[in-house]
């Protein structure tokens, strides 16, 4: 039976974080009753105060107050005016840090993700609960350490090169 994970598996390192979570299931319920299930293959990590990539790289926002809350909550966010992006936060209350879910099987890209999920503002900084109808579960798949990939994120230029190479994409291969 698989397991919902919990505050305990998202407070801690947010690289170690976003890898630990390739392989997980991302799970929604839907208003209808219906339950969207599916393998996350692609995650980017984002952490504190000093990673110029990040939102919070400035200090707390309107917009990224949640990102300095407690571990295991959603942090979404609209891009472009167009896509929304589901993050999920990490690290102890008070240390801004989230990873970026990017792909699922069968769906690439973060705005594709969302969108296959039904997921919107509404679910901002929401607890990742089977009761808040956003979570993650652990259904025993181990991600083969030979399957991950780890790369530099993806559109971060502006970071500048020290941080937009950093390897904290990381990919679930075939």
């Amino acid at each position: 039976m698989a397991k919902v994970l919990n505050k305990r598996f998202f407070d801690r390192d947010t690289v170690e974080v976003a890898r630990d979570l390739l392989g997980k299931v991302l799970c929604r319920r839907l208003p209808s009753g219906k339950i969207i299930r599916s393998r996350l293959t692609e995650t980017e990590a984002y952490d504190g105060f000093e990673d110029q990539a990040s939102h919070a790289h400035k200090g707390a926002t309107t917009r990224n107050v949640v990102m300095f809350g407690p571990p295991g909550h959603s942090y979404i966010y609209l891009c472009y005016g167009v896509h929304w992006m589901l993050n999920l936060t990490t690290r102890e209350e008070g240390y801004p840090a989230a990873v970026l879910l990017r792909g699922v099987e069968a769906t690439e890209g973060p705005g594709r993700l969302t969108k296959h999920f039904h997921v919107d503002s509404a679910l901002n900084n929401s607890l990742l609960t089977r009761v808040a109808g956003l979570w993650v579960e652990d259904d025993g798949f181990v991600a083969d350490a030979a399957r991950v990939e780890a790369a530099p994120r993806i559109g971060v230029d502006y970071a500048g090169p020290r941080w937009a190479a950093v390897p904290w994409r990381f990919t679930l291969g075939a």
